[in-house]
């Protein structure tokens, strides 16, 4: 079947549709009512029998009453000749156990009212039908848009079918207005159909057999259901079956096709979400309690408001996704649709200005001045409107220098230089409206993505940057589909202002490697160099101590011979403690004998125990906070983490006259330090010493930051990172 032909049937299915809910409303509105309603959610009435559920002021009917019979026909009975309005019949009903027979007077049903009422389930079904007519207008060929359309006319049939309009008494005895909710519970059976429809085709065609089972799949549930119980047919909803399968099936088509499409998955996702969400609770709130209890946890007529977010992700994708690539057509129907709404005002508002200035309004000249002052209006506001409607659907393509000084503004104020790559791509991506922008770098082992934003798509546009004529990086834009030419135009114009910040960019982050590389040698060249003092000059220099003792022994004590081997052995211990000092400053060596963690531990118990030695009080209790496994850390940050915590914990029990200190260790990305304790806090005109220089100073060679401050409550924090290198870790 062509496109066109299947877009005209679903076009004149609709109408149909349409000219249906115009005969349920209209039927609806010529019909007396009794005033009381009977039916229980989606089922015609209760399993009881035919009971009242409410009744209106005045009423002799009563909530709980039982009707058995309404002028000598035993209910429920479908259809017969139907009442007038004025009209009294006697209602057979059992009150409180009792029989009665009771005159029930017609009157004019409640149209006005119950339209009020049904405020919730009219919103959705407008919003679904406004949504769904745009599309299908403008892209009547797309099958999601022909699937919204039946969806939408399904919805208004079942909308002043049943949804709105109970069952009364008297519609289960005479007239046609059970088959007018009949009508409308069964289109309500093929709504979901149509809803299960646009789930397995909204991001492409599907096989006839499939859309078509979406819409059988519910009468013959009923059909079956029907067939083992022959009563369910009488008392229940075509529908009832179908509100048990099809939110699930709706639900499993989203999420199968958000894990398998991974093009789809920006689309879908809000739209998943929203209908995952409306189809649970609608199935937790209505559903499953009047099954299960006879009674929703809310009123029935807000069991709409569930679903009010799906058509709100509908349009969402296709404005904010490019579904259906209808973005064009959107952007000239908002356009058109505010400047008439804007000239009409404008015209109502001068005619009103110059009837209450010269009345009456039946001159020539007035009529000449609107006309004109329209005409002055019109083009102005045009072009006004679609400036601003182009620039929230499409970002700026039609002006790259704006791009540019979004940009330019956006990196003025970027402080720390690891993020200027994340900007640009950022602003970019905003300015232009683009799902994916990316920058990509030439590294060791190939290109290398240095900042991104967004998901990869299917089609990306590269263009390369170069910075005084030298290819720096390659910039790369992805859209829902082919980039149009003027996004390709303005990528290309902002593409040669990003040349200079890319090259920064790019030193910034070798120097960073650089200073890493050249920290870590530098530890490593100490841890080796501190090896070699304690396993080659330590062993010798014990030797040579060991022969002058030895020496020593075998003169005369009171020969020059011996005063000169007790010289040359103090000698030896002088330098043998200042070799182990240099030793100690290459680089802890408990770092290497129990491990940084155990390291700080021993620090800090050593300092608690030395502070109530000396203060003559319990002194200050440290604490030390540590994930249960830590990773292995370069030697570089292994050594300054020990030195920021170890000074960080001598001046609390120096200057900080602190009872308690706690010191917290955790790792992400980068290593985080943190020690607090609830003494004085910093003074305010102190400045800084030699121990927070230090801090700052081994924080900072690391490409990190250490931030000293006094707390509101008291005491003293410092909070220090230390970034790990991510190409490896030595």
């Amino acid at each position: 079947m062509s496109g066109r032909r299947s877009g005209a049937i679903v076009l004149l299915v609709s109408l149909a549709l349409l000219g249906a809910a115009g005969w349920c409303l209209l039927s609806r509105a010529l019909a007396p009512g009794d005033g009381a309603t009977v039916n229980l959610g989606d089922a015609a009435h209760s399993p009881a029998g035919v009971v009242v559920i409410t009744a209106d002021a005045g009423s002799p009917l009563r909530p709980g009453d039982l009707i058995e019979s309404i002028d000598g026909r035993e209910v429920p009975h479908a259809g017969g000749s139907a009442a007038q309005v004025g009209d009294v019949l006697v209602y057979q009903i059992v009150r409180d156990g009792v029989a009665q027979s009771i005159p029930v007077p017609l009157r004019p049903y409640p149209l006005t009212r119950d339209l009020n009422n049904g405020w919730p389930t009219l919103l959705v079904a407008g919003l679904l039908a406004v949504i769904s007519i745009t599309i299908f207008r403008v892209r009547p060929s797309e099958p999601a848009a022909r699937a919204a359309l039946l969806a939408s006319g399904f919805a208004v049939l079942t909308t002043t079918g049943a949804a709105v309009f109970g069952l009364q008494p008297l519609d289960l005895a005479a007239g046609d207005q059970f088959w007018r909710w009949y009508v409308g519970e069964a289109a309500f059976v093929l709504l979901w159909g149509a809803m299960l429809h646009f789930a397995l085709v909204f991001t492409g065609p599907r096989p006839l057999w499939q859309v078509g089972s979406a819409y059988l799949g519910g009468p013959l549930l009923y059909g079956v259901v029907s067939l083992i119980s022959p009563t369910f047919a009488t008392t229940a909803s075509p529908a009832m079956p179908a509100l048990f399968v099809y939110p699930i099936l709706v639900l499993g088509v989203l999420i199968h096709t958000y894990v398998t499409d991974v093009e789809s998955r920006r689309r879908l996702r809000l739209l998943a979400i929203a209908m995952g969400a409306g189809v649970l609770t609608y199935l937790a709130v209505w559903a499953l309690p009047t099954a299960l209890v006879g009674a929703p946890l809310l009123p029935e007529r807000y069991h709409t408001l569930a679903f009010l977010p799906v058509p709100i992700a509908v349009a969402t994708a296709i404005l904010r996704h490019r579904a259906l690539d209808i973005e064009v057509a959107i952007s000239r129907s908002l356009v058109y649709g505010v400047v008439s709404a804007g000239m009409i005002g404008a015209y109502i508002g001068v005619v009103t200005a110059l009837s209450l200035l010269f009345p009456p309004m039946d001159r020539l000249w007035q009529q000449a001045l609107a006309a004109a002052t329209l005409a002055v209006l019109v083009q102005p506001l045009h072009g006004w409107v679609r400036e601003r409607v182009n620039r929230r659907l499409f970002g700026h393509p039609d002006d790259p220098y704006r791009v540019v000084s979004i940009l330019a503004d956006r990196l003025a104020g970027t402080r720390a230089p690891g993020e200027t790559l994340p900007d640009i791509v950022a602003t970019v991506a905003r300015a232009l409206r683009l799902p994916y922008v990316a920058v990509e770098f030439a590294g060791p082992a190939g290109p290398e993505t240095a900042a991104s934003t967004g998901e990869p798509t299917a089609d990306t546009h590269r263009l390369p940057l170069t910075f005084s004529g030298t290819p720096v990086g390659t910039l790369i834009a992805g859209g829902t589909g082919v980039l149009r030419r003027r996004d390709r135009v303005a990528l290309a114009d902002v593409a040669a202002h990003l040349g200079a910040a890319v090259h920064t960019a790019r030193l910034t982050r070798d120097l960073r490697r650089s200073r890493d590389r050249l920290v870590r040698a530098r530890e490593e060249e100490r841890r080796r160099l501190l090896h070699d003092l304690h396993d080659g000059v330590g062993p010798t220099l014990a030797a040579i101590a060991l022969g002058l003792d030895a020496a020593r022994r075998g003169v005369d004590p009171d020969s020059p011979t011996a005063a000169l081997l007790s010289r040359l052995r103090a000698e030896l211990a002088d330098a043998v403690a200042e070799i182990r000092r240099l030793a100690h400053g290459l680089r802890p060596p408990v770092l290497d004998q129990i491990g940084l963690v155990q390291a700080l531990r021993a620090y800090a118990g050593a300092l608690a125990s030395r502070t109530a030695q000396i203060g003559g009080h319990e002194g200050v209790t440290i604490m030390v906070e540590v994930p249960t496994v830590m990773p292995r850390l370069p030697a570089s940050v292994d050594v300054a983490a020990y030195r920021i915590v170890c000074e960080a914990l001598t001046n609390v029990t120096r200057h900080a006259a602190a009872r308690s200190c706690s010191v917290r260790l955790w790792v992400d990305d980068e290593l985080h330090i943190e020690v607090v304790d609830d003494g004085i806090g910093l003074s305010e005109v102190a400045t800084a010493g030699v121990g927070l220089a230090s801090m700052r100073e081994r924080a900072a060679e690391l490409g990190g930051d250490c931030l000293v401050r006094s707390d509101d409550g008291g005491g003293t924090r410092v909070l220090a990172t230390l970034p790990l290198p991510k190409e490896g870790v030595p």
